[in-house]
């Protein structure tokens, strides 16, 4: 089960999540979360050039020790006739790798907009540099873009939780394509941590539902951070969920939480009902504030 977790580096580089109190992870402590990730069977890094310095961090560690993951990096948001495979063979260089096992569009807008790009993408794909090509995704309309263009890619990572459920009629479609399926914001920043009353503006709204998790997850016995992510899991047609922790403490919590019985038919059943269609509440960069 833990080989379906992938670590989310964005906090070894950066400031990330609403949650996240400490700031960007000590070098030290990213060592140790690094060995105890891949000691507990965690194989594949989702990173980033836009995640600060974690492209440099994972490779000064890695490099220095014995551990091997699949990586996975993403193109920035490319504005101008840049030299894309400069910027990749940049990404590889930061890592320390000869070659990745994946490379996503991390804007969609990006490949709309130049997709004289994915012929780079399937270039270097080709010349074995890179294993998966694919795209970070936000909204179902760009999987319907690419499916009516007839788009060759292998690999995909979109948005998922009990509160967004927007792609959940497209994962079939993904699968028997072949396609690897990766959801990310399983927790939605830590949202789902909140404490229901001391939500405020829009987020108002979800004070009932935030309400009945916290009263499933007393029930169960089970933490909300365990609940999020085997709801995630139980999806047959999901791949792997990558995860971001703030400390060597929340991945050893995380990966405690995956183990056990799955999460009973009747509160499984109340979770899949709690999906929210307000995007101004499931897509964090268009949150204006959360307190």
């Amino acid at each position: 089960m833990n080989n379906r977790i992938v670590l989310g580096t964005a906090q070894f580089g950066m400031n990330y999540g609403i949650n996240n109190k400490r700031g960007k992870i000590p070098y030290s402590e990213v060592v140790e979360i690094l060995k105890f990730a891949f000691d507990n069977g965690i194989d594949t890094l989702d990173t980033a050039s836009s995640y600060g310095e974690s492209e440099e961090i994972l490779g000064k560690i890695i490099d220095n020790s014995s551990l091997e993951f699949n990586i996975i990096s993403k193109l920035p948001n490319v504005k101008n006739e840049e030299n894309v495979e400069s910027i990749f063979y940049e990404t590889l260089e930061r890592l320390k790798q000869k070659k990745i096992y994946g490379y996503l569009f991390h804007s969609f807008e990006t490949f709309t907009n130049h997709q004289y790009i994915f012929d780079i993408f399937q270039k270097l794909k080709h010349s074995k540099k890179i294993g998966k090509i694919g795209f970070s995704l936000y909204y179902p309309s760009e999987i319907d873009y690419l499916f009516e263009n007839n788009i060759d890619f292998d690999i995909v990572q979109i948005p998922y939780s009990i509160f967004d459920q927007r792609f959940e009629n497209y994962l079939p479609l993904l699968k028997k394509r072949d396609i690897e399926i990766h959801v990310r914001s399983v927790f939605l920043q830590g949202l789902f941590f909140k404490k229901p009353d001391e939500l405020n503006g829009n987020f108002i709204r979800i004070r009932d539902k935030l309400k009945t998790i916290n009263q499933i997850s007393k029930n169960m016995n089970t933490p909300i951070a365990s609940i999020c992510l085997k709801f995630a899991l139980m999806n047959e047609n999901i791949d792997k969920v990558v995860v971001g922790v703030d400390s060597i403490e929340n991945l050893k919590e995380n990966i405690r939480g995956i183990k056990g019985k799955k999460i009973d038919d009747k509160y499984f059943n109340l979770l899949r009902n709690m999906r929210v269609e307000d995007e101004n509440i499931i897509l964090p960069f268009r949150w204006k504030f959360l307190t």
